[in-house]
């Protein structure tokens, strides 16, 4: 499976494509919808919601959510198309699966090419989110994909090395499962610890509202430099996310 996606990046030189239009989730007037992943693997989910996005990962990168084809199916069911999102980090060699890291990819990747190294392992954790993805749920690959960007993974002390990883997952979403549009769910000071405050023109996803009425007044903190597009809050047990006009 490695392979095929080598030989399609073989026939172009992967280009930072970085969308920040075409928002699956935008709309004329404020929606609120949620997001789930595998904590909500009871089987209670919120009641109508105006849009659903579904976590892949389990919480960590090359994880499985278990819940993800039943979830997907409860989004499926809302007003707006679904979306994804997956869980990101960055290792680096204190991981314990050294062939994760340590990959033949699109870039080197060796001892002295860690940049490399970083890159590669976004990369390949995205195509793994996309495959698991399509077979769980037959999903078409036109999804919005977002990535979740936090401190409670592993990250490098270099920001430059964990901004090669997310670009490698950018990068395989947007290139090599042409997915429509790519964004990123973190918050200032997490996308700051980790990143260094990198401005890249994707969609912000801004995380840590107290309420609705606090996440109307949050579209306008994007800490990607892109437009912010929903705004996360704790509603009724689950987590809401408002959609900015």
């Amino acid at each position: 499976m490695r392979t095929s996606r080598l030989a399609v990046l073989a026939s172009f030189s992967v280009v930072v494509t970085l969308l920040s239009t075409g928002p699956a989730l935008a709309a004329s007037r404020p929606t609120v919808g949620y997001d789930v992943s595998y904590p909500q693997c009871d089987g209670r989910l919120p009641k109508d919601p105006a849009f659903g996005i579904v976590g892949v990962s389990d919480g960590l990168a090359y994880g499985e959510n278990p819940c993800l084809a039943q979830q997907y199916a409860w989004a499926s069911g809302a007003r707006k198309p679904p979306a994804f999102y997956m869980n990101t980090g960055n290792p680096g060699t204190a991981t314990t699966r050294t062939d994760w890291y340590r990959q033949d990819g699109p870039r080197t990747c060796d001892a002295s090419h860690e940049a490399g190294c970083a890159y590669n392992y976004g990369f390949f954790a995205a195509g793994d989110a996309f495959d698991l993805a399509t077979a769980r749920t037959g999903a078409p690959p036109s999804a919005m994909w977002w990535l979740d960007v936090e401190t409670a993974n592993s990250w490098s002390a270099d920001p430059a090395l964990n901004i090669e990883a997310i670009q490698g997952s950018i990068d395989y979403l947007t290139a090599v499962a042409r997915v429509t549009a790519v964004g990123i769910y973190s918050t200032g000071y997490q996308w700051g610890q980790i990143t260094g405050g990198a401005r890249l023109p994707v969609p912000s996803w801004v995380a840590g509202a107290l309420n609705a009425k606090s996440a109307a007044g949050m579209c306008a903190a994007s800490f990607t430099g892109g437009p912010v597009q929903l705004v996360q809050y704790a509603s009724g047990g689950f987590d809401a996310d408002y959609a900015c006009p």
